[in-house]
């Protein structure tokens, strides 16, 4: 039984060195329809790296919209892009956290009239 516990202590202790800055929300929501958003904010589980984390606005022709520099503060990530015009767009980030692993990913939303 001890060395039960003794395992399960160890295994706890070692569980926050796998996690990893992981998207937890955005808005908007991938997959929403909006109107042009004066922000689009992106929350991550844990805080970012400002040096190495980072995002881009992308209509569907690639172009960038991404607008003024990308804030990070903590565990949030906003861009500001200014009005969009209606159509599909992709936010393409990549975040890395305390424990130096990056992680990719993509939001999809479309800007209605």
């Amino acid at each position: 039984m001890k060395f039960l516990s003794c395992l399960a202590l160890l295994l706890l202790t070692a569980l926050p060195a796998f996690a990893n800055a992981h998207l937890i929300k955005s808005s908007p929501a991938n997959g929403a329809r909006v109107r042009s958003p004066s922000r689009i904010l992106l929350t991550f589980s844990e805080a970012l790296e400002p040096a190495f984390s980072g995002a881009l606005l992308l209509d569907k022709d690639g172009r960038n919209w991404t607008g003024d520099p990308v804030k990070i503060n903590g565990p949030a990530m906003r861009l500001s892009p200014g009005q969009l015009p209606p159509g599909a767009y992709i936010v393409s980030w990549h975040s890395v956290g305390h424990e130096g692993r990056r992680l990719d990913g993509r939001i999809h939303f479309t800007v209605r009239p």
